[in-house]
């Protein structure tokens, strides 16, 4: 466990008492530390290992291992709740960690589902969806307390909340279709393709009034208004378009083309494509940074290049030389953190200089996507 030193400043040491007041003082005052900081600490689970290890975003540097009884195949850090929820589908329930307590207790969440996905909304709410049943819940945790179950969902993609975690957006790949549903069970749907398989999952925009869906068998992206829920525009990007993924700012969405490995940058406000770039090899994650000039472009197969998001231009690039996940950019937008799972682990980047700067390395070699509660990824 990593310990925390504190020396209160309204005492004076002293000369008299010396050394011995002071050694006294410091061993009366150690203390676990919390990790509900949650634009500081990130968190990343080894299932094999049933271990989350516990991240210092400012330190760069492993800080605990929080040991579990279940294999946890999710998890999720909450800044309203200040807990980490763990997920696990063999068991029909949540782990609570209290990130505020100097124990890290635990807390059993039964339910009556398997939750193969879980997603925190902005106010603290979670969505679990059990895939085999077809069953979405939204739970207060705080109250232990059901606010909606819809049945017949069929989602094989994230699902993404709006603003006030009121609603729900998904994508139905069979049907081509996006679907909404709020906490009073109402639902929406909206068809986008005739083609199955096509459309990625849904990125709203900072001020949640737009989403944003890649539509990859005709290399567009589709603009939807979420008030009234209608079809804005369609926007023509790169090969085999990805999850759009937006700025902190809410100026830009940045399309990764899989198929000729580019990224085209649309504006929010013009709802039109700015450039479009070559960057790596099947880019599948863009980490936007120091403030938003910058944007991360991973490749799958460990390919980052760094682009100039005003600009439209790759300014570095680097290789990791294995599969990452995609990564983390800290809430101050300085810092890039990408895990790597078969190296165990997890290189950090200046998002300023757009160079590696620190490894932490000794990680399990199945470790997952790292998970922060406040970051400047905001709408993933």
């Amino acid at each position: 466990m990593y310990l925390a030193f504190k020396i209160n400043r309204g005492r004076s040491l002293l000369g008299a008492l010396g050394i011995f007041l002071l050694s006294a003082l410091l061993a009366s005052s150690i203390t676990y530390a919390g990790y509900d900081d949650g634009a500081r600490y990130a968190f990343t689970a080894s299932p094999e290992e049933r271990s989350i290890y516990v991240i210092d975003l400012h330190k760069k540097q492993q800080v605990d291992i929080i040991q579990l009884d279940s294999v946890p195949q999710m998890i999720s850090a909450s800044e309203n709740l200040k807990a980490l929820i763990v997920a696990s589908p063999s068991v029909k329930g949540l782990i609570l960690i209290d990130l505020m307590s100097d124990e890290l207790n635990q807390y059993s969440y039964p339910l009556a589902l398997s939750p193969d996905a879980i997603y925190v909304s902005p106010i603290g709410t979670v969505a679990i969806y059990d895939r085999k049943q077809q069953i979405l819940e939204v739970h207060a945790v705080k109250r232990r307390q059901v606010l909606m179950r819809a049945e017949n969902i069929r989602s094989s993609g994230p699902f993404t909340f709006n603003l006030d975690g009121s609603t729900l957006y998904w994508v139905d790949q069979k049907a081509g279709a996006i679907n909404a549903i709020d906490l009073w069970s109402k639902r929406q749907t909206l068809t986008l393709s005739s083609q199955q398989g096509a459309l990625s999952a849904l990125t709203r925009s900072t001020d949640g009034l737009l989403g944003f869906i890649s539509v990859s068998q005709e290399n567009k992206v589709k603009v939807i208004d979420l008030r009234r829920f209608k079809q804005l525009a369609e926007i023509r990007v790169g090969s085999d378009p990805g999850r759009p993924w937006g700025t902190a700012d809410g100026a830009y969405m940045l399309i990764p083309n899989s198929g000729d490995g580019s990224v085209t940058a649309i504006s929010t406000s013009t709802l039109r494509a700015l450039y479009t770039i070559d960057t790596v090899a099947s880019p599948m994650a863009i980490n936007p940074g120091w403030l938003d000039t910058t944007a991360a472009v991973i490749g799958e197969g460990g390919e980052i290049a760094f682009i100039d998001v005003v600009e439209g231009a790759v300014r570095q690039t680097y290789n990791l030389n294995s599969a990452p996940h995609q990564g983390v950019v800290t809430s101050d937008s300085k810092t890039l953190a990408v895990p790597v799972a078969d190296k165990g682990a997890i290189s950090f980047f200046d998002m300023r200089e757009r160079s590696l700067t620190h490894q932490i390395s000794g990680l399990p070699n199945d470790i997952g996507t790292a998970t922060v509660a406040v970051s400047n990824n905001l709408c993933h």
